[in-house]
């Protein structure tokens, strides 16, 4: 009896989508043109911190992958200014050898853009992803602060 119930149930389905009436009203307006986000300018502003020159290419790469994925384009003429204001970097020997007892990643950048300022930053203490996976979620969660930022 149950799987009855449940086979005339997957059935029905269909057909009340096909019956339903075609909405003849136009897709909204936020469909029909493309999200843009900023492109990133980014710069070192973390005082005497050892640069890592990979960084900032890192962040630009997450943040396109994401922009990209969610459909948005990263605009050319646009630009948010992005400084890394902090960055720990474990050397890889030692994170591997020694995990969470040789401390944490760390990296956080301040974006300035349209006259506001978002702060965004994560850590890390994991053995196998260092400095490139952070790098990726300091860029993501760049892009989720910069597309949500109200149009002019």
């Amino acid at each position: 009896m149950l799987s009855a119930l449940l086979l005339s149930s997957f059935v029905a389905v269909p057909a009340f989508a096909q019956d339903a009436p075609e909405s003849s009203a136009s897709p909204p307006a936020a469909a029909s043109a493309p999200a843009t986000v900023p492109k990133l300018h980014i710069v070192w502003d973390c005082g005497e911190c050892e640069h890592n020159d990979k960084v900032p290419p890192l962040i630009e790469q997450a943040y396109a992958e994401q922009a990209q994925e969610h459909s948005a384009t990263v605009s050319e003429t646009e630009i948010a200014e992005v400084s890394i204001t902090d960055i720990r970097q474990r050397p890889p020997g030692v994170r591997v050898m020694f995990g969470v007892m040789a401390g944490r990643d760390r990296l956080a950048l301040r974006i300035r853009y349209r006259d506001r300022d978002h702060e965004v930053k994560d850590t890390s203490s994991n053995i196998i992803q260092g400095l490139n996976s952070l790098s990726a979620s300091v860029g993501r969660k760049a892009y989720a602060q910069l597309s949500a930022t109200p149009a002019p």
